[in-house]
C-alpha cells in the first residue's frame, strides 16, 4: 500500500514541477509524420524545405551503407518556442544489431517529413547525415 502512495506522490510531484514548462520539452506542440519514398532528389544535394502556414514539408535523398542492415531515421525533430524555430535531423542509421551478415552495397533512399507546428514559425533548419559523415543542410529564415 505504501508503494502506491509513493508512486502517486512521485507522479504528482513530476507534473507539478513541469507545469508551465511543457513548451520546453522536445516534441511538445509538434506533430510529425516520416516516411521513406523513392529517390526523387540527388543524394548529394541539401534537403528541400517547403512551408505552407504551420505545415513544414522536408524532402530529400540520403545515401547509406548496406541495403540489408541500413535504414533512414528521423533522429531529431524539435520546435523551440522561445525562438519560433523548428529543427529536424534525418540520418543514415545502422540496423545491423548483432549480425555481421550485412550486404556490402550503398543505397539511395528518399524520405518525406511533414511537421505541423501549432505556433508561430520564424525559422526551419533541416539537416541530413549520410554515410561516411557527409552532412547537408537547408535553413529557411524570415517566415514571420
Amino acid at each position: 500500500m505504501e508503494r502506491r502512495a509513493f508512486l502517486a506522490t512521485a507522479a504528482t510531484g513530476w507534473f507539478a514541477a513541469t507545469a508551465g514548462c511543457l513548451e520546453r520539452l522536445p516534441g511538445v506542440g509538434l506533430e510529425t509524420s516520416f516516411e521513406t519514398t523513392a529517390s526523387e532528389h540527388r543524394p548529394r544535394k541539401p534537403p528541400d524545405v517547403a512551408v505552407d502556414g504551420d505545415v513544414v514539408t522536408v524532402r530529400g535523398t540520403i545515401e547509406y551503407g548496406s541495403s540489408s542492415c541500413g535504414a533512414l531515421e528521423l533522429a531529431h525533430a524539435e520546435y523551440e518556442s522561445s525562438q519560433s524555430r523548428l529543427d529536424v535531423l534525418v540520418v543514415a542509421a545502422d540496423d545491423s544489431g548483432w549480425t555481421s551478415a550485412c550486404s556490402d552495397d550503398l543505397v539511395e533512399e528518399g524520405y518525406r517529413l511533414e511537421a505541423t507546428v501549432g505556433d508561430e514559425l520564424r525559422r526551419v533548419a533541416a539537416t541530413e547525415h549520410h554515410a561516411f559523415g557527409e552532412t547537408y543542410s537547408t535553413t529557411v529564415d524570415g517566415l514571420d
